[in-house]
């Protein structure tokens, strides 16, 4: 089976999709020659290999949900997981002022 990588997922994410259970990640990383961390690039076809572990209850929640789990960040295209803006980036005493 080959599944296609969708935008900041990571090789966690894509076993957690597809097989439940994040230990996967390893027989994926051997089975397509990558590194467990290796950024994935969007549209980048992963061949699963067979496995006797799989979670079908997890694996068929996110399907009936119509979900697709893409946790992976890896800083590139100048994204910023700080806001510019607001309370996530004041730091006291410089832009967030305390009187």
């Amino acid at each position: 089976m080959q599944k296609q990588v969708l935008h900041n997922q990571s090789l966690l994410d894509v076993a957690i999709q597809y097989n439940g259970f994040v230990t996967n990640v390893f027989e994926l990383a051997l089975k397509n020659g990558l590194s467990v961390t290796e950024t994935l690039i969007p549209g980048q076809s992963i061949e699963f290999p067979l496995s006797d572990l799989i979670d079908t209850e997890l694996v068929d929640y996110f399907k009936g949900k119509n979900q697709m789990i893409a946790t992976g960040f890896n800083g590139s295209d100048n994204e910023d997981i700080i806001p510019q803006l607001g309370i996530g980036s004041m730091q006291i005493g410089s832009t967030f002022i305390v009187g």
